[in-house]
């Protein structure tokens, strides 16, 4: 076809159009040379065929490059820059949840598995015979949450391309060891939105954490003390959860009691705990005059939506009313926390916006 659209070809259009992923001022200053190198290099149609494409590689840079802009590093404006690192902090810590994570499936790894057979009340499911692959494979399921602990000793001191290989790992592992049990499409969704919380903490690391961005490098001691410290947070977990666990089969304590415990200490719980915390450390520090926590409160927004979908999708159906109570009590804290975060987070976006304006506005 012979169309053209404000005398530019139908694919000079289609390159403007894809250019709008980036940010204006970006574009105000690159867009017309950019077009001019796409136009360049793009093949020849007959006379009256004006019918092209962008390829899918200069989608992907042009993605790229946008992702890369408005997730800034130093040197990036105001909004830029803090958006960047309201997604590189939700990836680290986020690395730092599922590293205490880890820990806490380690420390069941071994009070599960170091418990022999024989000695397991009757109606505790198996956990394989001694020495047989069904007892190494449940094993390395429950160890392989580790690489957590290694991508965030990865980032830490300075490697990123590391850490984002051993994320995806950690993410993909445990579920080709242990396979889900999937029997329809509510437990399909309901998987999905389980394992949301971890995709979206190796998403915030792979796209935070690009070429202009320079890591978190961290002294060898205080990178150190930050691996240590959420692991040990996860073995404890693990005793308490072991505890609970021994008292449950002892009878000593009815399980339909400790229901609405173990909901605040699974996986969902935890991090509604977490969110919660940081929460109120945001609103501590907001108040505090010349101590921004906006990158933090935005990196927890983050991060909270994923666990939100998780508990609304392992909602708790067909039990008990202090189970059900548990569960919308989680719900309500993970909202009143969220809101609080983006609140936080929309008045510092606010003020970047106002402060960038001022310095365009400056004569000169």
């Amino acid at each position: 076809m012979s169309q053209r659209i404000s005398g530019r070809s139908v694919l000079e259009e289609r390159y403007r159009r894809w250019l709008r992923l980036l940010p204006a001022s970006y574009r105000a200053e690159r867009e017309e040379e950019m077009v001019a190198a796409f136009m360049e290099g793009a093949q020849r149609e007959p006379d009256g065929h004006d019918d092209q494409r962008p390829r899918f590689l200069e989608i992907a840079s042009v993605a790229a490059l946008a992702l890369r802009l408005r997730l800034g590093g130093p040197g990036s404006p105001p909004r830029s820059r803090l958006w960047g690192e309201a997604v590189r902090r939700a990836a680290l810590f986020g690395l730092v949840f599922w590293t205490v994570i880890g820990g806490l499936y380690a420390g069941q790894a071994v009070l599960t598995y170091g418990i022999p057979v024989d000695a397991l009340p009757e109606g505790v499911m198996g956990i394989g015979d001694p020495e047989s692959p069904e007892r190494v494979r449940l094993v390395l399921a429950d160890l392989v949450p580790l690489l957590w602990a290694a991508g965030l000793g990865a980032l830490v001191r300075g490697r990123p391309r590391t850490a984002k290989a051993v994320a995806v790992a950690a993410l993909v592992v445990p579920y080709v060891l242990v396979p889900p049990f999937v029997a329809g499409w509510e437990s399909a969704v309901g998987w999905a939105c389980s394992a949301l919380p971890a995709v979206v903490t190796v998403a915030a690391l792979a796209i935070g954490f690009h070429r202009d961005a320079p890591p978190p490098r961290l002294p060898a001691r205080r990178a150190l003390l930050l691996l240590a410290l959420p692991i040990a947070v996860g073995l404890l977990l693990s005793l308490v959860v072991g505890v609970l666990g021994a008292a449950t089969r002892a009878g000593t304590v009815s399980a339909r009691l400790l229901m609405p415990v173990w909901m605040w200490v699974d996986t969902t719980g935890l991090a509604c705990v977490s969110l919660l915390a940081v929460a109120v450390w945001c609103v501590i520090r907001h108040r505090t005059p010349g101590r921004p926590a906006a990158p933090v409160a935005l990196a927890a927004a983050i991060l909270t939506v994923p666990v939100v979908l998780a508990r609304a999708a392992t909602w708790p159906l067909g039990v008990a009313d202090v189970t059900r109570l548990a569960a919308t009590l989680q719900l309500a804290v993970l909202a009143a926390s969220g809101i609080t975060l983006v609140v936080i987070g929309a008045r510092a976006l606010r003020a970047a916006d106002g402060g960038l304006a001022e310095v365009r506005g400056q004569p000169g």
